[in-house]
């Protein structure tokens, strides 16, 4: 390949293996950023087409049997699929949607590429495929970063203490990263279109999967992303920061199910903050949740030894605190057949499971004092860890994803410090109900929480 990507030089891109210098075509394999705009993976694909003089193939993967994976994030995921079909052929880029394993469609492209380009993971599942997939190329292999602002590594080398220690490296390697969200030109030849599959027909395509999740009725799609950020600048962000901890406000994006399947950027929306108006609180607030918070998420599930129980991964003072307390009397315990029914004692937290069997999304600070309840309400540790794992994997569209894996580490002491010691928590900071009554306008809460509104 003749020249360098200004995205290899910027740390954006890893190159797992060189071109050998045969294979026909350029092939994207778009797995973890579903977008068109705003995509450096897809950028960078575009840049080794132009400079090779091959041709480009976007190809993605239906594969039904993704680890954890339901008619209802299957459903969002080709609903993505429409917008990014639309938008290859606006820019005359060809599109291969195959549905079967990855490692065996995958196998079928190996010996026409020139150059596999691909999204990073940072989860272990899609790091095990990946390992896998590469096996079979000869070619060139490059990993892009198209999900974060900051590449992981290229911020930190190791699993960070906290945010704290993450933002300052964040803050300012930022600038530098920005630009590997531009759009380059394809000059290369258009080749046609390999559908097994039409993406909007997702009704067909899913028929006979075994599905004991009902359907939510937010759509996916970077169309539909691109709309909900248009209304959260208008409408929200103005007072963003003062009212995005308040589960009664619905002052949240609703962004993150977006974010999860790549169907928009950070750097998109990064950029409409500073197009509604110069850097202010509610900016700050927007890059500490969406870049820092999110960024560290990454790290954490990137360089956690494992993500299998919370004491491989929470400091020792919580593992500590929390085996000491292994023991203590719960004054309710609930089986997961009762959580998963929102039948518990506790209405407010019955509300937010409700939301996420109902919407695929719970509210950032009802999530946290979902997750704190499941300790309180679990025999040992170990169980409230894999009950969130399980619904929140299973229920939430932005399930399955470093974020969710961070928020739900951080119920056990991830990411956080120490606190007065109490039962079943010991210094693991606890939240309550009272809590919850004295900060928000709980009924409030429940009224949205059981209404039929999705994010508009």
């Amino acid at each position: 390949m003749r020249g360098a990507s200004v995205l290899d030089k910027a740390g954006r891109a890893l190159t797992v293996k060189e071109p050998s210098g045969s294979g026909n075509v350029v092939v994207y394999w778009m797995q973890g950023a579903f977008r068109v705009s705003h995509n450096p993976s897809l950028e960078y694909a575009v840049e080794a087409a132009n400079r090779s003089g091959r041709p480009l193939i976007v190809l993605a993967v239906l594969d039904l049997g993704y680890p954890e994976a339901n008619a209802r994030s299957f459903k969002f995921f080709l609903e993505g699929l429409v917008d990014v079909r639309e938008g290859l052929a606006r820019r005359g880029i060809a599109l291969h949607l195959r549905k079967g394993k990855f490692e065996k469609i995958l196998a079928e492209y190996a010996a026409e590429a020139y150059t596999l380009v691909s999204d990073a993971a940072y989860l272990p599942a899609m790091r095990g495929i990946r390992e896998r997939v590469y096996r079979s190329f000869e070619s060139g292999i490059v990993e892009v970063e198209p999900n974060v602002l900051v590449p992981v590594k290229a911020a930190s080398g190791r699993m960070e203490y906290g945010a704290y220690t993450l933002r300052p490296k964040i803050t300012r390697l930022a600038p530098i990263y920005e630009g590997d969200f531009a759009t380059r030109e394809y000059r290369g030849e258009r080749l046609d279109d390999e559908l097994d599959f039409d993406p909007s027909d997702h009704a067909r395509i899913l028929k006979g999967q075994v599905e004991d999740v009902p359907p939510c009725g937010t759509p996916g799609g970077s169309g539909n992303a691109s709309r909900l950020l248009g209304n959260f600048l208008e409408r929200k962000y103005p007072t963003f920061a003062a009212r995005r901890g308040d589960p009664a406000a619905q002052a949240e994006s609703d962004l993150s199910p977006y974010l999860h399947f790549g169907h928009i950027s950070p750097a998109q929306i990064l950029e409409g903050a500073r197009r509604a108006g110069p850097p202010n609180e509610n900016y700050r607030a927007i890059f500490e949740q969406l870049i820092v918070r999110r960024e560290l998420a990454h790290n954490f599930t990137l360089y956690a030894k494992s993500l299998s129980s919370p004491f491989d991964f929470i400091p020792g003072w919580a593992a500590e605190s929390l085996k000491a307390h292994e023991g203590d009397r719960r004054e309710y315990v609930y089986s997961l057949g009762e959580l998963e029914g929102a039948r518990t004692h506790d209405k407010y937290w019955n509300a937010a499971q409700y939301e996420l069997l109902t919407k695929g999304k719970i509210h950032n600070y009802m999530r946290m004092y979902w997750g704190k309840k499941i300790i309180e309400w679990s025999e040992g540790v170990e169980e409230a860890y894999h009950a969130m794992v399980y619904l929140n994997n299973k229920y939430a569209l932005d399930g399955r994803d470093p974020n969710s894996y961070a928020g739900i580490g951080w119920c056990f002491g991830l990411h956080d410090r120490p606190f007065r010691e109490r039962g079943i928590f010991g210094k693991v900071r606890y939240m309550s109900e009272g809590g919850l009554t004295r900060k928000f306008d709980m009924e409030a809460y429940i009224k949205r929480a059981y209404s039929a509104v999705v994010p508009e």
